[in-house]
């Protein structure tokens, strides 16, 4: 375990609530989170299903709003912005990345990573050059022309990352990454996350697979809609990954 030092925030919440009506009751998705995340690390959010950890991530990055509480991405209060704001900074301070993929069907490879590009305003030159650049990196660049329908399930998701990179994010939010792809497939999303991260992209992901929070350098446990605890680690090595995974284990079911 590691202590945080000399790090920059770049993204936090106070007091943080989530309450849905279902029926004559109330559901409390999030109880009165606090929490920084800090730049360059690779955040994971962990928990079971229901307890919160997806209803967290769509606040921190400004996809769903909140009943109570504060986000401040660089010292700038964002839960409050009005809509047109909200847009603004989801489309250029922001990537996201979902376990549904969420490419449109129509839209070819190429023309689901670059959409993004041009509705934030950048020239077409510009958003093409990264575009191509990004699907090089990705491995499908011979794919640009295809349709999702056309590729793998992982070639998918390579486009998804793709899609969240164009506008160079500060932060990269994945919800369940991997969670719709084979374990191989799974495992290169990872590697792309990791790498990136290594180059300095903060990343934040929620899952629950265990073997995806050993890319974690700082893991996050949710519980019943509260944070039950943070570990700090070392950066991945592929070589420490079975004492890694043991150390998160005994962590998350408070075996330590």
């Amino acid at each position: 375990m590691l202590q945080v030092v000399n790090k920059n925030v770049i993204l936090n919440c106070s007091g943080l609530r989530k309450t849905y009506a279902t029926g004559t009751e109330l559901f409390h998705a999030a109880k009165d989170i606090n929490l920084e995340l800090y730049e360059g690390d690779f955040t994971v959010i962990m928990g079971s299903s229901g307890s919160g950890k997806s209803t967290l991530l769509y606040m921190l990055s400004g996809l769903d709003s909140v009943t109570s509480g504060e986000i401040y991405f660089k010292g700038k209060r964002i839960d409050d912005y009005s809509e047109t704001d909200l847009a603004h900074f989801r489309a250029k301070q922001i990537g996201y990345v979902y376990q549904s993929i969420n490419l449109v069907p129509d839209l070819t490879l190429f023309e689901n990573i670059a959409f993004p590009g041009y509705v934030a305003g950048f020239s077409k030159s510009e958003v093409k050059g990264k575009a191509l650049s990004l699907m090089k990196k990705m491995g499908i660049d011979g794919q640009k022309n295809r349709l999702p329908s056309q590729v793998s399930g992982g070639q998918q998701q390579r486009a998804a990352i793709a899609r969240a990179l164009i506008n160079s994010p500060e932060i990269i939010f994945a919800d369940e990454p991997t969670g719709a792809l084979s374990q191989e497939q799974g495992t290169a999303i990872l590697d792309i996350l990791t790498g990136m991260n290594q180059q300095g992209q903060s990343v934040v992901m929620v899952t629950h697979d265990l073997k995806a929070a050993c890319r974690a350098d700082r893991l996050i446990v949710v519980k019943d809609g509260r944070i039950a605890g943070i570990l700090e680690l070392d950066k991945f090595r592929e070589e420490n990954i079975d004492a890694r995974e043991k150390m998160i284990y005994a962590f998350v079911s408070g075996k330590e």
